[in-house]
């Protein structure tokens, strides 16, 4: 075994929220208000606006995700206060993601640079066209998802905004089918809307069930403000059986809030009135799993893959507009078996002494020395790094980035059961090892 490190920067996996939260221009654009003309089962709006991407075809039997580029009708002088979203998707789709860029952004900028219906095979929006300015407009897994905002709470997007539609088909049918999705805005005056909802997501990237066995994976993820919550949402994929959501922290710890037996149809849990939660308080939330197949199922991003994610839409709980992100990602296990974020809960484990010799022994080239960040990442973070280096589809993924090849999202989808592998490396190496995160995610599994 032998670990490399290096100075390639390893970027964000996913940035992704499939939560369904749910003037005339063509395709990719938005289309004739009120005209009562029904697109994939949506009818275009009275009191909004409708935009539709152009799409493409999927032949049999293919597995294809793109990203495309669209944009909102009217100009920059036009502000949409939106109070329901519709959004709906073709057949044989795996899921529906829309994301908008915040006007002037980097992430706005590059899709300026692209013309309205243009499309990149992608794995997120964020991933193909970067973080900075990504705002999570909904999505669905199914053919069809709504969300109709609070009281008092709702978005707020802006007239010429870019948009991207993230589609991603798995046709396992006979015959070539179309891609094609689109989106309804039900818009409202600005006085309704005092709150701006945002959605969050806990994702775990612990999971990993064997071939032929069930596995079941428990994680929690805790608030860092005061919210109120609005509802939640399951993503699993087809082989999750059981998710079940408790409360973590505060007066209703461990109290069981949802429980769901479906991965395809019972996929929300509303809250009639909206939950407050304190800083401090959340949720820990269980993904069970049954694999009939024969390979590994671990957090991925192919539908062949599998992933355990908690959902939610939630609004500042006092008086602010806007609640700041509030995303989690579980990247370490306790000997309770519970998943943690890396700065809860005490923070990762210090590794086990064979396994941090096993690291520098591997990382050291002919036995030379190691320098201060090499040495920190092998002492803090030996688990998630000697795990990678000895998996030829975590090693394929590292070895792209640490070659500096630049676009490695064709291998990423090649060897994709390592992104939840990758994550929990990577953040594992920012957190324990600050004063080497220009090298943060350098620890290359190499052969």
């Amino acid at each position: 075994m032998r670990i490399h490190h290096g100075t390639a920067r390893f970027p964000a996996l996913l940035a992704v929220t499939l939560l369904g939260c749910s003037s005339s221009k063509s395709a990719g654009t938005g289309a004739d208000a009120g005209t009562g003309e029904k697109y994939l089962g949506l009818e275009t709006p009275t009191d909004g606006f409708q935009v539709r991407d152009i799409g493409t075809r999927i032949a049999a039997g293919d597995e294809k995700e793109y990203c495309e580029v669209a944009e909102l009708p009217g100009d920059p002088s036009d502000t949409y206060y939106v109070k329901s979203i519709e959004l709906a998707n073709g057949p044989r789709s795996h899921h529906l993601i829309v994301t908008a860029a915040a006007p002037g952004s980097p992430m706005d900028g590059k899709l300026r640079a692209m013309s309205i219906g243009d499309k990149v095979p992608c794995l997120s929006a964020a991933i193909a066209f970067g973080e900075d300015g990504a705002q999570g407009v909904g999505g669905i897994q199914q053919p069809y998802g709504r969300v109709d905002y609070p009281d008092g709470v709702g978005r707020v997007f802006h007239g010429g905004q870019r948009v991207v539609f993230d589609y991603h088909y798995f046709n396992s049918g006979t015959d070539a089918v179309d891609a094609r999705s689109a989106f309804n805005f039900h818009l409202v005056k600005a006085s309704d809307i005092q709150h701006e909802a945002k959605g969050f997501g806990f994702y775990n990237w612990t999971i990993d069930t064997p071939p032929g066995k069930t596995g079941a994976f428990k994680g929690e993820c805790h608030f860092k403000n005061d919210v109120n919550v609005g509802g939640l949402t399951r993503h699993t994929h087809r082989w999750g059986t059981d998710y079940t959501v408790w409360y973590a922290g505060g007066a209703h710890d461990g109290e069981q809030i949802w429980k769901s037996s479906d991965w395809e149809h019972d996929v929300d849990h509303a809250f009639a009135p909206a939950v407050l939660m304190k800083a401090g308080e959340g949720f820990r939330f269980e993904c069970d799993y049954r694999n009939d197949e024969t390979h590994d199922l671990r957090f991925g991003t192919s539908a062949t893959d599998e992933m355990c994610i908690l959902f939610g839409l939630i609004w500042d709980a006092g008086d602010a507009r806007e609640v700041p992100d509030q995303g989690c990602s579980i990247t370490w296990v306790d000997s309770d078996g519970v998943g943690h974020a890396a700065d809860e809960a005490g923070g990762f484990p210090k590794p086990a002494d064979p396994l941090v010799r096993a690291c520098l022994g591997g990382s050291s080239k002919d036995g030379g020395a190691l320098d201060e960040c090499a040495t920190c990442r092998c002492t803090s973070c030996a688990d998630p790094i000697v795990k990678c280096a000895v998996d030829t589809e975590c090693q394929a993924v590292l070895g792209c980035f640490q070659s500096g090849a630049g676009d490695c999202q064709s291998v990423i989808s090649e060897h994709s059961s390592a992104v939840g592998m990758l994550q929990q490396m990577q953040s594992c190496i920012e957190t324990e090892c600050t004063a080497c995160a220009a090298n943060a995610s350098g620890a290359d599994a190499g052969r």
